[in-house]
């Protein structure tokens, strides 16, 4: 196995000291900043780069709002394009670096945006550098090459090699702030990816490299950044969240993140909290994979064996055990387990995410999921 020195040596940069000479590598005079203003300021990366900023030609966007929106990226977009700048630094959570990711890709192309989301054929014209800095230990989105996107309530996934940051800053400090609900949604956000990477229909030796060590950092860290939080634990979060995103960028995530989409966006649940609503049901069914459902070419015992390495770093004797303990550290960074802690009652549920479920997301999923199944598995966390 990589050491975790090699494994984090691609596009990583681990502290905002460099941006300085970083920018000056990249001939940088003229910086468009995408950020999420509260964490700008309340991160303390405001205080490092505006110092910075101010001896560059800069411009800035900010109006955007939680889980990235098509019109706000339409925006973002417009001025960039305005701008042109010779590298884009975006600053923030999930949110901010998918924006970011997005806004500078379509103001690069020829093609308009809404051909893109519709998935034209086009040939794709390279984007200023993108430097991405996390505020959060959760998305990875700084370490991917597709972003998220809400148009009309509903999600997409845009996605494009090239689109992915050139450099990712991770800098523990910059989470030193968080507070423990927003430390608890990231990095379920990330402990969730870890898992389902290891499970993917599309894991390989090299995804597992990434993701084992990611899930290892995440679940043996979690609940004491959010409840006892140390620069230690947050460091081995940041570095958790930065693999977890390596992994899913080439694994891609699976059925929990593609149940999860509903819940957000009808229910403004957070995202990594709507997607570990499912994940702990899903290691017990993904666990019991048989020939007769096994998605995965490869067939059910080479996905029980990727599940036992699950099993064994939660220091859990089944998949059902394994569940049981994830709903657990659930509860324990106070996130609801159930729908109705989650306040949502009454609601045609099931049917909604059965009509809005992600089936590019949900093909990944080792073992096949039938609207009977997801049905199943909705009722044990109602």
């Amino acid at each position: 196995m990589m050491s975790p020195e090699e494994i984090t040596q691609q596009k990583l940069r681990t502290e905002c000291i460099g941006v300085d000479a970083l920018l000056d590598d990249l001939r940088a005079s003229s910086v468009f900043l995408v950020a999420d203003a509260g964490a700008y300021e309340a991160s303390g990366a405001s205080e490092i780069l505006e110092p910075i900023l101010r001896n560059r030609g800069n411009d800035r966007f900010s109006g955007f709002d939680p889980n990235p929106k098509w019109q706000e990226v339409l925006a973002c977009a417009d001025a960039i394009r305005k701008h042109t700048p010779d590298v884009v630094l975006v600053v923030g959570g999930g949110t901010a670096i998918d924006i970011a990711k997005l806004a500078n890709w379509f103001a690069a192309q020829l093609v308009s945006p809404t051909s893109i989301l519709g998935g034209q054929m086009y040939d794709p014209i390279p984007a200023p550098p993108l430097i991405a800095i996390p505020t959060t230990a959760g998305t990875g989105s700084e370490a991917t090459h597709f972003s998220v996107v809400y148009v009309d309530g509903n999600k997409h996934s845009i996605a494009h090699e090239l689109m992915r940051p050139d450099v990712a800053i991770i800098d523990p400090a910059l989470t030193t702030n968080l507070p423990p609900d927003i430390t608890a949604h990231s990095g379920l956000d990330a402990l969730c990816q870890a898992i389902e990477s290891i499970w993917s229909i599309h894991a390989t030796d090299h995804s597992l490299k990434y993701a084992q060590e990611a899930l290892r950092l995440t679940w043996t860290n979690l609940e004491a950044a959010v409840n006892r939080p140390s620069s230690e634990a947050r460091a081995a979060m940041a570095r958790g969240a930065y693999l977890a995103g390596q992994a899913i960028n080439l694994t891609k995530t699976t059925a929990p993140h593609a149940l999860s989409y509903t819940f957000t966006s009808e229910h403004g649940i957070p995202h990594g909290s709507a997607v570990a609503l499912t994940l702990g049901p899903m290691i017990a069914y993904n666990g019991t994979v048989n020939e007769k459902d096994c998605v995965d070419l490869r067939g059910p015992e080479a996905v029980q064996n990727r599940i036992a390495i699950i099993c064994k770093t939660m220091r859990a004797d089944s998949p059902e055990k394994a569940g049981k303990l994830f709903r657990q550290r659930v509860e324990a960074v106070g996130c609801p387990v159930t729908l109705h802690d989650a306040g949502i009652v009454g609601t045609n549920l099931i049917e909604q995410v059965c009509g809005q479920v992600n089936p590019e997301r949900l093909a990944n999923n080792p073992r096949r999921l039938t609207p009977a199944v997801i049905r199943e598995i909705l009722e044990t966390i109602y």
